[in-house]
């Protein structure tokens, strides 16, 4: 009996022990499955955040409306390419500036327009902010463009696509080919002299040798255009993302942009000013220069009893110890040629004679036709206040003394046609900005977060 239950505990006791791992592998079972699936939990959750993330990168922020121009709308994708294809632009000005001042020798050749382009590029907020601004003006253009009756023809784009390529490829459309060619016959034409001709054997002289004239640019063909054409959608597809469907209409709006300038421009700016014709004697004053020992600034009166007294001895007034004219000495002096000009003598003969304006002195003082806002203010308001024939008190500006003369005046006068265009741009601009400020433009209230990241990189890079 005893042996039977010690043979009973000895079987009773693993089974003890095997009822405890049963109960500590299934802790542990249940604390590893919990555990993983924490982790899984974890790691899962951080793969969605990230495929979310990726989806909306590349998804759904590309296809979010960035700004809302009245109605219209500017997507995020369109931005990004344009921000990206200015950058590639910015980067060719700066490469052909440094090409051209290599080649002229100049290392600082443009250093301040290449310093421009340096600052821009360095800044994607500055560079994406400026593109920004130029789609919302887009915008607002193709909107008042229908508005006004102003429109680019399909034609209008390809020929101006054509001139790009044509650009790339150095060579000319047949438009630009046969404009050059016309104008270089009008200019030959123009300026053909007989030359005379050799007694002895009837010949033209050695002197009607002429240089040998360069070599045209060739005329761009279609297999050239072809060719040209693969490299700029290449090119864009690299650099911005863009096909050429989406660079004709970069075009097309450019195109806009220039024919709104010169609508807007001929509309608002008159082609005619009042202008006078003017000439003078400056007597320069050197600001540094110190008063002549004793010398005063003298009176009127003093200067008048000056000139009284024998105009015509009256010579330039001598530099100072320090090699300097003071303030005093030269209105002294200016009004001594008022009296002799008042006296009767050649206004322009005194000019070329004391005048210390290189420009205008040799040529008795002539400074041409002006309109109003061309010279200094104080020039500017003697020479469109005084009479005809007149002549003018000294007149101190920050160059010196001036003695002026108004030769002719015209109330509607052409202006310079070289002025015009800067007129159109400027009158074009103060039109757009009132435009765009009196629209509702929704923009974004962070840029910076917007901006493609790339951008700021070198573009293709």
């Amino acid at each position: 009996m005893a042996k039977k239950r010690r043979r009973q505990r000895l079987e009773d006791e693993p089974q003890v022990v095997n009822r405890r791992e049963t109960r500590m592998r299934a802790r542990d079972r249940k604390r590893n499955y919990r555990l993983t699936m924490v982790v899984g939990g974890a790691v899962g959750l951080a793969l969605l955040l990230v495929v979310i993330g990726a989806v909306r990168e590349l998804f759904i922020k590309p296809n979010t409306v960035l700004v809302q121009v009245a109605g219209e709308t500017i997507i995020t994708r369109d931005f990004w390419k344009r921000a990206r294809l200015r950058q590639s632009e910015l980067e060719n000005q700066r490469f052909q500036l440094l090409a051209i001042a290599q080649q002229l020798g100049d290392s600082n050749l443009f250093t301040s327009q290449i310093a421009s382009l340096d600052a821009t590029l360095a800044s994607p907020l500055s560079l994406g902010t400026q593109v920004l601004n130029t789609m919302i003006e887009d915008t607002v253009l193709r909107l008042k463009a229908s508005e006004l009756g102003v429109a680019v023809t399909d034609e209008e784009v390809e020929e101006a696509l054509r001139e790009e390529v044509a650009r790339g490829q150095g060579a000319l459309t047949e438009q630009q080919a046969t404009a050059e060619a016309a104008s270089e016959a009008t200019t030959s034409s123009a300026s053909f002299t007989p030359v005379p001709e050799d007694a002895s054997n009837g010949e033209p002289t050695a002197s009607a040798a002429t240089e040998t004239p360069t070599e045209p640019a060739p005329v761009l063909t279609d297999a050239l255009y072809q060719e040209g054409l693969r490299t700029l959608e290449d090119n864009l597809r690299s650099r911005a993302g863009m096909i050429l469907a989406e660079y004709r209409e970069v075009i097309r709006i450019n195109l806009i942009r220039t024919k709104m300038e010169a609508k807007i421009g001929q509309e608002q700016v008159s082609t005619t000013e009042e202008q006078v014709r003017v000439r003078h004697i400056l007597i320069s004053v050197d600001a540094e220069a110190e008063p002549s020992e004793g010398a005063e600034e003298p009176a009127a009166e003093t200067t008048s009893a000056m000139a009284a007294a024998d105009p015509s001895e009256a010579e330039m007034p001598d530099a100072n110890s320090d090699g300097r004219v003071d303030d005093a000495e030269a209105l002294a002096f200016m009004q001594v040629l008022r009296q002799r000009v008042l006296d009767g003598e050649d206004f322009g003969e005194l000019a070329m004679q004391y005048s210390d304006d290189p420009g205008s002195g040799s040529l008795g003082g002539e400074l041409g036709w002006a309109g109003r806002g061309r010279y200094v203010a104080e020039f500017d308001e003697a020479a469109f206040t005084l009479p005809i024939g007149e002549i003018s008190e000294p007149v101190k500006t920050t160059f010196g003394y001036h003695l002026i003369e108004v030769v002719e005046r015209d109330d509607e006068r052409p202006k310079d046609e070289n002025s015009l265009p800067q007129e159109y741009a400027q009158a074009f601009q103060t039109w757009l900005q009132e435009q765009v400020l009196a629209l509702e433009i929704d923009r974004p209230a962070n840029l910076s977060s917007w901006l493609p990241q790339d951008l700021g990189q070198p573009a293709g890079g």
